[in-house]
């Protein structure tokens, strides 16, 4: 049960549902429901995937679940798939535009494990892919112009965020996936994380100055970062400001 609830990543695919609820708000447009249902879906349904895709490489990385319980999460990801069309097909009925940009997310999430040779494409799908529900309001008329800092700023952070896992994955990666550390090396991929992360909050403090809090915990977790400081705690600063920036976005 534990090994079934870690493998749908719930704290992940309620961040990125969020950041969809974020970009209505800001856009000043309603959030729809069955949107915001099926956004889930079609996250839960693309992690699922490429976990399975990974299952084998995974183990080194002690993500075993999928490959000690492969007919359990087999059925899960089958079941997550038929789900995630369905809303798709219906959401299609009623906002054909809406339902066509998550069917792309779904798309390109699904075959994000074949783009991990292709040097860094697996660090920009998620960050662009991770970062397109602040799109989704474009699908109802808003403009670009009020979700374009947000939009900046969340494909930086995610980045170095990804950056960050890939850094504490180099080992494993190296000969599987071209990530920016293996390509560049780990002092390097420090460097490039902490350039995005810090761009990326000057843009996020201009969309609300109370981003600042979250702000925080992400420089604190970079003061060491270019130094051989443990890349888990590092992360977990990070994170936590993360969670609070999404927080603060919510409220504010």
């Amino acid at each position: 049960m534990i090994g079934l609830i870690k493998a749908l990543r719930l704290p992940e695919c309620l961040l990125v549902v969020a950041l969809g609820i974020i970009s209505f708000k800001y856009a000043s447009i309603p959030f729809n429901i069955l949107v915001l249902i099926t956004l889930f879906f079609v996250i839960a349904s693309t992690m699922l995937q490429n976990d399975w895709r990974d299952r084998f490489h995974d183990i080194a990385k002690s993500k075993t679940f999928a490959h000690e319980e492969p007919a359990l999460f087999l059925r899960l990801l089958i079941l997550f798939w038929v789900i995630c069309c369905g809303l798709i097909m219906i959401l299609f009925i009623q906002h054909p535009s809406t339902a066509s940009l998550l069917l792309v997310m779904a798309l390109v999430g699904a075959f994000y494990s074949e783009a991990r040779r292709v040097p860094l494409l697996s660090v920009i799908i998620v960050s662009l892919t991770s970062a397109s529900p602040l799109l989704l309001p474009l699908t109802f008329g808003a403009s670009f112009a009020t979700i374009t800092n947000l939009f900046i700023a969340t494909v930086l952070i995610l980045f170095g965020r990804e950056t960050l896992h890939d850094i504490a994955d180099m080992a494993a990666d190296k000969g599987y996936k071209q990530t920016v550390p293996v390509i560049m090396g780990d002092k390097f991929a420090r460097i490039v994380l902490t350039i995005a992360l810090i761009i990326g909050c000057g843009f996020v403090v201009a969309v609300s100055p109370f981003a600042l809090i979250g702000v925080a915990f992400i420089v604190l977790g970079l003061m060491n970062v270019t130094k051989d400081a443990l890349v888990i705690q590092v992360r977990k600063r990070i994170d936590i400001g993360l969670v609070l920036l999404v927080v603060i976005l919510l409220l504010a």
